[in-house]
């Protein structure tokens, strides 16, 4: 293999990995909140065909759900985390 295939072959890997990061990227909850991505079939979001979720804090639990696929169609939802006695976090 010659010197130009190598380097566009190593471009191709890099761009497959970046890409592959970003994908899935998701914003990180603060101290005491759940994010929640919901992803959809088509652009009308009506039918959920997957959920990314993470959460952060003793108060929590520090915890990490995903099922489905990913799609460019999704919802993002930030919410507070329920303490053991009811009250938000």
């Amino acid at each position: 293999m010659n010197r130009s295939k190598k380097i566009a072959a190593l471009g191709a890997l890099a761009a497959g990995l970046i890409y592959a990061v970003v994908a899935y990227a998701y914003p990180m909850p603060g101290p005491g909140q759940e994010v929640y991505v919901v992803y959809y079939s088509t652009s009308a979001r009506t039918t959920e065909v997957g959920v990314r979720a993470i959460s952060h804090d003793s108060a929590c639990d520090s915890w990490h759900v995903s099922w489905g696929s990913t799609t460019p169609y999704t919802r993002v939802f930030t919410t507070n985390c329920i303490m053991n006695g009811g009250e938000e976090f």
